[in-house]
């Protein structure tokens, strides 16, 4: 994943510490990069998962809890344990040097030149082969770090997950459950059963109005966007105007491929700061620039849940809901679409800064991260302004919301709809065991307790 790096191979001169190289496929390398990220997305989202389940139930016991989804990065419970803001601040950690070390675990060797004899001296030109990769053991080991304190904190949240009423994350299922803590607290402050008057409508509210703390996430997405363009609009200046220290390399590396890491890409030797660099340094700063590209990515998940919370309620008023809905809930399209999103992300990242032996900075990558970030953004603005089609007043997994509509748990699968008339022209809405009539429009309806 990383650019490259350069580095003489001659008689009496050692490869960089920690460091192997390894004859693959210009393809397969690429490949296997992007499965790699791929495959670490998927570690590091299912140790997630269990410490954002064990959140969600820590909050519910404090009487904090309001959505099916949040950020568990930003959020932590009251009291010391798994949820709190200082294991947060582990596992924000944890993500960082997984992803950093992963974007420095595999490096594309170019070869430029090659050693003589009988000069002493490098010749350099095009080589026959190019097909070398370069593992970077020391990235290894930290992506091993990295994985283990995120392993550690679900680990530790599993040890205290006794007041987890539900491990799925269906909205349905975790209101029920939400509704069955309530009545065992036996809180007499809560009214499990609220009465709700409604004006019936055909569009509902968007993300924006029920969930007024996206804002913040819709700013941090729209301030990448102009971080990435400000980037390559610095980098495509200076390298028109002075042209770019990999120029050359590209003559090295045939194909696209050599196009995509050299063209416009900048260098430096840490040697210009120090003399003799550690060689752990790249590693570091490669994992505290990829920290701020995790959190947002992490932050930018929560759009997603939400989106995935109410594509679920809406299927009250068609096909119904399953209330006791099994763990295949939790894949989702737009589960999978934010899991794509972070690995291809990062994976693009790994190309764009890099920070080995040496610090590269490659211009058509940061404008791949432009695109991509764009393409979120517009994404996420249709997600937050977005009113939802149907009778059925949106929710996006807020509880509250949810128990003011549903006024029968006692089915396998639950529907919503009209339940005919209750009194003085006013009609009747909630929920039943089959398929019910759509609701009148602009008609006043209520929703009562159970037997009224």
């Amino acid at each position: 994943m990383v650019n490259f790096f350069l580095h003489t191979m001659r008689p009496g001169k050692t490869y960089p510490p920690s460091h192997r190289i390894q004859q693959l496929h210009q393809g397969t390398s690429i490949l296997v990069q992007l499965l790699l990220n791929l495959l670490v997305t998927i570690i590091l989202d299912t140790t997630n998962y269990i410490h954002a389940t064990t959140l969600k139930w820590a909050l519910f016991r404090e009487g904090r809890l309001k959505f099916n989804s949040n950020v568990r990065l930003f959020t932590s419970a009251k009291a010391h344990g798994p949820n709190s803001w200082y294991m947060n601040w582990i596992s924000l950690l944890g993500l960082a040097i997984s992803y950093g070390a992963t974007s420095a675990a595999i490096t594309d060797v170019v070869i430029v030149g090659e050693w003589d004899e009988k000069t002493r001296e490098v010749e350099y030109g095009p080589s026959e082969s190019s097909d070398i990769i370069d593992i970077n053991g020391l990235a290894i080991f930290a992506l091993g770090i990295g994985v283990l304190l995120q392993v550690s904190v679900s680990t530790y949240s599993l040890l205290y997950s006794s007041g987890v009423r539900i491990w799925n994350n269906s909205l349905l299922s975790n209101a029920r459950a939400w509704v069955d803590g309530k009545e065992t607290a036996n809180d007499p402050s809560e009214d499990l059963c609220p009465e709700f008057t409604f004006t019936s409508r055909e569009i509902q509210d968007p993300m924006l109005d029920i969930a007024p703390h996206t804002q913040i996430i819709r700013g941090l997405i729209w301030g990448f966007c102009a971080l990435f363009t400000l980037w390559s609009l610095s980098q495509g200046i200076v390298v028109a105007t002075n042209g770019y220290m990999a120029e050359n390399f590209g003559d090295f590396s045939s194909g696209a491929d050599g196009y995509w890491r050299f063209y416009g890409a900048l260098y430096w030797d840490y040697k210009r700061i120090t003399k003799s660099p550690p060689y752990w340094l790249g590693l570091i700063i490669q994992i505290i620039a990829q920290s701020f590209l995790t959190f947002a990515l992490h932050c930018v998940e929560l759009l997603f849940n939400l989106s995935r919370d109410e594509a679920a309620w809406r299927e009250l008023e068609t096909v119904g809901v399953d209330a006791d809905a099994s763990m295949k809930s939790n894949v989702s399209r737009q589960t999978l679409i934010m899991l794509a999103m972070k690995a291809i992300i990062q994976w693009v990242f790994g190309y764009a800064l890099t920070a080995d032996v040496s610090f590269n900075i490659a211009l058509l990558p940061i404008i791949a991260l432009m695109v991509l970030f764009v393409i979120l953004a517009i994404g996420s603005e249709w997600m937050l302004k977005k009113r939802p089609k149907g009778s059925l007043p949106a929710t996006y997994g807020e509880f509250d919301r949810v128990i003011q509509l549903v006024d029968d748990w006692d089915y396998g699968r639950l529907f919503w709809g009209d339940k005919g008339c209750f009194k003085d022209g006013m009609r009747r809405a909630g929920t039943s065991g089959q398929r019910l009539p759509d609701l009148k429009p602009d008609t006043l309806y209520c929703r009562c307790r159970k037997g009224d």
